[in-house]
């Protein structure tokens, strides 16, 4: 035991194997603030125990600086004022300082578990893990108390994920070249683009790819054909997203069909978040413009991250998925009668 003005005695049933009822004593002591168990002799043992003289923030830095070692790890039991259906609330401590006995770490950390069970869990309000003096300062419990209350950090995919939608609900990214609708930013056709996809819906091409100008902030041609299905893959590009329209013409079921796709290509990240972003945006307006302001009627949006994919197989199989029909296994009927087999011998 120190000699901290605080420092109370040790009850000596604490250092034995009734480590664990003794516990429960200082589960509702409002006397005791602080408590070191380590362990000797494969035994954890109550070392050093620390008195309450104020508060539970007041008593923070005094109560537990004074009791770590720095080159021994033990566990520190710190009583906080708040309580629990049980007792008292408790901020478990494992002191692991870098400069002990390797051994003598792996050891602490294979018996936190135990400990911690030992203790009472229920008790344990938080968690820290130190490994210098600084870790164990009321300071760096605070910062630990803000950062389990954050959101976890977000990942790349994540963040632009949430710059997407915060731009399809209305972000100013603003000239008055477009206009901002309820499902993103719409740019407009130019007048080559818009004389394609017309001649799109009058069966003049088959197929249309259509960009974004984010300085002109316009929709723009790329190219208009009569491309056929075997000649789009090549066509998508690998490291910018593009829109296309393809009226893809096929058989199903004995009929001829024509099917206007409208497909979105984005090549992953590829292409900077500032464009995925853009055509992510402007997809929903610029296939409404297609439907409603030219009347192309879309059998399907589509969307593929590269041109391998653009393929007659996966075209049909979209437009018509193959239906799943469940048949009953037949059982065979029971044998009338119970019981097993009978021997039938004829008796002469």
């Amino acid at each position: 035991m120190r000699g901290d003005p605080h420092v109370g005695t040790i009850p000596a049933s604490w250092g034995t194997s009734e480590l664990s009822s003794t516990f429960s004593e200082f589960h509702n002591s409002e006397s005791i603030r602080a408590v070191k168990v380590v362990i000797e002799d494969e035994t954890l043992v109550a070392k050093d125990v620390v008195n309450a003289s104020g508060d539970w923030r007041e008593d923070f830095d005094g109560a537990i600086t004074p009791l770590l070692e720095e080159k021994k790890p033990c566990y520190l039991l710190y009583r906080l004022d708040s309580r629990n259906a049980s007792g008292f609330d408790f901020v478990f401590i494992a002191w692991s300082p870098d400069f002990a006995n390797v051994k003598e770490k792996m050891l602490y950390a294979s018996t936190k578990a135990t400990f911690k069970q030992t203790f009472g869990t229920r008790y344990i309000k938080e968690e820290l893990y130190a490994t210098e003096p600084k870790d164990t300062t009321l300071e760096a419990y605070d910062r630990h108390l803000v950062s389990e209350a954050a959101p976890p950090p977000l990942t790349e995919e994540e963040i632009e994920k949430a710059e997407i939608r915060q731009a399809e609900t209305g972000a100013n990214i603003g000239v008055s070249t477009k206009r901002q609708v309820a499902t993103g930013v719409s740019f407009p056709l130019d007048a080559d683009a818009m004389a394609a996809v017309n001649d799109f819906k009058a069966d003049k091409k088959t197929y249309v790819q259509l960009r974004l100008d984010l300085d002109a902030e316009q929709i723009k041609l790329a190219k208009a054909d009569k491309s056929s299905i075997d000649d789009i893959a090549a066509q998508v590009p690998e490291d910018a997203a593009r829109y296309h329209l393809f009226n893809f013409k096929h058989s199903h079921e004995g009929d001829n069909m024509e099917s206007a796709v409208f497909v979105y290509s984005c090549p992953g990240y590829k292409c900077s978040v500032k464009e995925r972003m853009m055509y992510s945006t402007c997809k929903g307006p610029l296939i409404d413009t297609l439907e409603d302001e030219v009347g192309i009627q879309l059998a399907k949006k589509l969307e593929i991250s590269e041109g391998s994919e653009f393929t007659q197989e996966w075209l049909y199989d979209t437009l018509h998925p193959k239906q799943v029909v469940f048949k009953q296994k037949f059982k065979k009927p029971a044998r009338p009668g119970k019981g097993g087999r009978r021997l039938i011998r004829d008796r002469k």
